[in-house]
């Protein structure tokens, strides 16, 4: 996971937090399966100007697992402060962009620009054909982690699009590895279970929505709201990806956020 010239920061509750390069500071926060291994791209590309900070939330990767109630939103602003002295850029996807839009709405002062991928927004409602992944017959954690794995990385058409089967091998290696990213202490999260949607106009840093092409109906909408929530937003959808672009086509949005990050600098 670790890069070549990267370091790690010192942060509360023993957190895995990678840092690299020097510039602007740019934090990025993983989905609710991999860990910050999924921006090995971005995060390589960005180093040569920005300071780059990836960090695994808490069950995840090399972050030990929480012992009692914890903010997944409060550890992102924590991570914030450790690592600059100035508003950062605040990149999440998917799960990790709902923790980074209510560290952008509990903590302003912390925050510069946003950058959601795949993001869902608390306060508007998730189809039965999303919860169900079209009627699928979803594992959970009592079965096998080969049989999780498998459904993660084979059978689910939308987390990782099927024609991108390289990011569907690297998802399913950082899962091996990390088998505990399939069992997280989601119990435990003690992140406002508010609805966000309807505060998103408090938020007014530029602000980039990306969504996959073919990610679940569910997140277009999501991101579509957000777009529309957030008065400095503007939405790009991802050709040739699903539900994570910086696995399955990190070329590409690397390049879509190096060019928000100069247009809005």
């Amino acid at each position: 996971m670790a890069s070549g010239g990267s370091e790690q920061v010192r942060a509360a509750a023993g957190l895995f937090v990678e840092a690299a390069g020097a510039g602007p500071p740019v934090v990025f926060t993983h989905d609710a399966l991999s860990h910050c291994g999924s921006w090995d791209a971005q995060f390589e590309a960005l180093a040569k100007d920005h300071r780059v900070v990836r960090w695994d939330r808490r069950g995840y990767g090399r972050s030990p697992r929480p012992t009692g109630p914890y903010s997944s939103s409060e550890d992102l602003a924590a991570v914030a402060r450790a690592v600059a002295d100035e508003p950062v850029t605040l990149i999440g996807c998917s799960f990790g962009g709902l923790v980074t839009l209510w560290c952008a709405l509990e903590h302003p002062d912390l925050v510069g620009r946003l950058i959601l991928i795949g993001s869902l927004v608390s306060g508007l409602s998730l189809s039965e054909h999303f919860l169900t992944r079209g009627g699928r017959d979803i594992p959970t954690r009592d079965d096998s982690i080969t049989d999780q794995i498998s459904y993660w990385t084979e059978t689910d058409p939308w987390f990782v699009a099927p024609a991108n089967p390289g990011a569907r091998q690297r998802l399913r290696d950082i899962l091996r590895a990390s088998p505990g990213n399939l069992d997280p202490p989601m119990e435990l999260e003690r992140m406002s279970q508010a609805p966000a949607l309807p505060r998103l106009g408090e938020i007014a840093v530029p602000t980039l929505v990306v969504v996959g092409e073919f990610d679940h109906p569910d997140v277009h909408a999501h991101c579509g709201a957000i777009e529309a929530g957030i008065p400095a937003a503007a939405r790009i959808v991802l050709g040739g990806s699903g539900h994570l672009p910086q696995l399955e086509t990190p070329a590409a949005c690397t390049t879509v956020i190096r060019e928000f990050l100069d247009e809005s600098s």
